[in-house]
């Protein structure tokens, strides 16, 4: 993944993966919106984006949006269920499937 400036909420995601977009104890907890953008001309993309509480345990991780296909060329946004105990919990993001690259803006 090709991190623009995780500092302000920008990321892009470049390849299949699991990526930490924030890790713990980052004061990053609250945005008011997520928008998730396939920049693929052709090609879907999947993405689960959750919240990884470092168990181990994927049966306690808290899916945000779980297994979303997003077409060629859309944007996907989420608002108002984007906030979060950063203490206890990091933001990851899975991409399965060819639609790349994804861009995610937070704000």
């Amino acid at each position: 993944m090709a991190i623009t400036n995780p500092n302000r909420g920008v990321w892009d995601i470049t390849a299949s993966g699991t990526y930490e977009m924030i890790a713990t104890k980052q004061n990053k907890g609250s945005w008011k919106s997520i928008s998730i953008n396939n920049q693929h001309a052709s090609n879907d993309g999947k993405i689960k984006l959750y919240l990884d509480d470092g168990l181990g345990n994927t049966n306690s991780n808290i899916v945000i949006a779980g297994s979303i296909e997003i077409p060629a060329g859309v944007t996907l946004v989420l608002e108002d269920i984007v906030s979060f105990d950063n203490d206890v919990y990091a933001l990851k993001v899975t991409h399965s499937g060819s639609g790349l690259p994804i861009s995610i803006i937070a704000r």
